[in-house]
């Protein structure tokens, strides 16, 4: 193709065709422009490509990290609903004044495990791949989900947890035997070693009484919001894959 212009060019200067050799010069080098121009296009558009599947495969990934988190959350707001009613339960018997029933070795058990979000996958993400997602306001909720997992949730589940943990080495060691801390109810029980003692325990009953608070305030509601957000997050991710199909 060069050789052909080349020859051209030639031509129309032995022939002194000068007029016509200028306006064949300015349509090559039009020719030679508009084929850089298709090159860039054709490379910016290889790298839109490949930041675009960079991208999807990025928020795939968060999105299954997610959803790992949303099935732990669920499985915790569950377990520690039953917590809470067990809390109550015992409550009730001391307030009655009821005798001790074997059911409540189960009822005053009391999880010293805790829920956590998975930060790992947050954790490797540099800055500029959280610059390969061109949602913005996306960019910012998945930032806003990892922040809150690293700051008010864990937190507040620590402090839960630190609660729980003093109880134990505190009040149950010379309270109760058989304490057991696996998340199943055939496994975890507590039984008192008198129980009518304990119903007129002021040390016991005032942890009793601050624990639903704990409960509460450190572990049901950080787990309620993080299932909104973890929830909120998953439907935004959702809806920005679709935009790639």
């Amino acid at each position: 193709m060069i050789k052909f212009f080349r020859h051209i060019r030639k031509s129309l200067l032995m022939e002194n065709k000068t007029g016509k050799y200028f306006k064949y010069a300015i349509g090559e080098i039009f020719l030679v422009v508009i084929g850089i121009l298709i090159a860039l296009q054709i490379n910016n558009w290889n790298e839109n490509r490949k930041l675009r599947g960079a991208e999807i495969k990025l928020l795939q990934n968060v999105k299954t990290s997610i959803e790992a988190d949303t099935l732990r959350i669920n499985f915790y707001i569950n377990f520690f609903s039953a917590v809470e009613k067990s809390n109550d339960r015992i409550n009730l018997y001391i307030e009655k004044d009821l005798s001790y029933n074997d059911s409540l070795s189960f009822a005053m058990s009391t999880a010293i495990f805790w829920p956590k979000i998975d930060q790992e996958i947050f954790a490797t993400i540099t800055s500029s791949d959280l610059n390969t997602i061109s949602n913005d306001s996306l960019k910012k909720e998945i930032i806003a989900y990892y922040s809150y997992a690293n700051g008010e949730f864990d937190t507040s589940i620590e402090r839960y947890t630190n609660y729980i943990e003093d109880g134990v080495r505190n009040i149950f060691n010379t309270r109760f035997t058989g304490f057991g801390a696996i998340p199943d109810e055939e496994k975890i029980s507590m039984v008192p070693n008198d129980f009518e003692a304990l119903k007129k325990d002021k040390e016991y009953l005032y942890y009793l009484k601050t624990q639903q608070n704990y409960l509460h305030w450190y572990m049901k509601r950080p787990l309620n919001g993080a299932k909104e957000k973890a929830d909120n997050l998953l439907g935004s991710i959702a809806d920005e894959l679709t935009q790639f199909e």
